[in-house]
């Protein structure tokens, strides 16, 4: 019977850096190597958290899990 196995957990956040020549200019920040129990509402928190050290605002989160089937 095959599984699947937790490799790693990672958040990338996008920031909206403003407009140039008419076009939205975006940023992305990662994090890695995250706990793979991670919650949503331990993400919402850290990202807050963030937030309020980044020069510019963050417009989107994505949060990445990478796992491994094993048969």
């Amino acid at each position: 019977m095959a599984s699947i196995n937790p490799i790693s957990t990672s958040i990338r956040m996008t920031l909206n850096l403003g407009v140039v020549d008419g076009k939205a200019v975006e940023k992305s920040v990662n994090i890695n190597a995250l706990d793979n129990a991670v919650t949503p509402d331990v993400v919402n928190t850290v990202v807050t958290a963030l937030e309020s050290l980044l020069e510019y605002p963050v417009i989107e989160t994505k949060q990445y899990e990478t796992s491994l089937l094993v048969e």
